[in-house]
């Protein structure tokens, strides 16, 4: 801090009394100079990529079966980040699964006989064998987590079912819960990728290791509704956009006639 005394003008005098009663008129600026003062923090971040890299590992990718084959449809329904979404990466297959459109005219997949619950076990026999293949071929999406609870609720999920009773038979890790009151349940079963379409998943290691093609998915299951019935009026439009968009990505064209267009006519 600097005191600075405005000197008297020149040629100015001033009695030594009147200074000593009145005291000197003093223009007084104070001027603080303060010292930088430098704070370093350090912060061990992951880069960004690195932790997309690490969740997209861990988390299974959604196979899609029904009218969610359609990037389009995907786009609409996951707000919350669509590009990453709505953007498929292979073409896959559940061996031994079976589809068909259920009683409830919507598309269902049931599992092979070794895990069926409920009213799968007498009644997905009657479901015509998914073509030569023996198998349910669907598009994969790597979905954000957010998007993944909207999804949830399109498709009905009851987030307060039970824990599975099936434990003993089927791996938690498999079936977590009951179906309880939702339209869907949520199952995680191995699929064999048919085709990647964005080979940076492969790179990733999302293929289970190098020569392998097997990745964990999530699978929506109706469980309580697995006799073969018509299409609602409104899903067959849905239905046909779905097959013409996978079909442009590579969806087996054969398969689809064969399995799909039974149910599904063309408009």
């Amino acid at each position: 801090m600097h005191l600075k005394e405005t000197d008297p003008s020149p040629g100015s005098t001033t009695a030594p009394e009147e200074l000593q009663h009145t005291g000197p008129n003093l223009n007084i600026t104070l001027t603080h100079k303060a010292t930088p003062t430098t704070t370093t923090t350090t912060t061990t971040v992951s880069p960004p990529q690195q932790q997309e890299q690490q969740q997209q590992k861990h988390r299974p990718l959604y196979f899609a079966y029904g009218s969610n084959l359609s990037p389009t449809q995907m786009r609409h329904r996951c707000t919350n980040n669509p590009t990453r979404s709505s953007h498929p990466v292979a073409i896959a297959r559940l061996p031994h699964w079976r589809w068909l459109i259920c009683e409830s005219g919507y598309a269902n997949v049931v599992p092979p006989p070794g895990l069926r619950v409920g009213k799968q076990v007498d009644g997905a026999d009657k479901v015509p064998v998914s073509g030569e293949e023996d198998a349910v071929f669907g598009v994969l999406y790597d979905m954000d987590e957010g998007d993944e609870g909207l999804l949830d609720g399109f498709e009905g999920v009851d987030r307060c079912a039970p824990v599975s009773g099936e434990e003993g038979r089927i791996p938690l890790s498999v079936r977590p819960r009951e179906q309880g009151r939702g339209d869907y349940n949520k199952w995680f079963v191995g699929a064999s990728v048919v085709r990647w379409l964005d080979g940076g998943y492969s790179r990733r290691g999302l293929d289970g290791g190098e020569g392998e093609d097997e990745v964990m998915t999530l699978v929506y299951v109706d469980e309580e509704r697995v006799k073969c019935g018509p299409p609602y009026p409104e899903y067959i439009p849905r239905m046909n956009r779905a097959i013409s968009e996978a079909k442009t990505l590579g969806f087996p064209e054969k398969w689809a006639e064969e399995v799909m267009r039974p149910y599904i006519p063309r408009e």
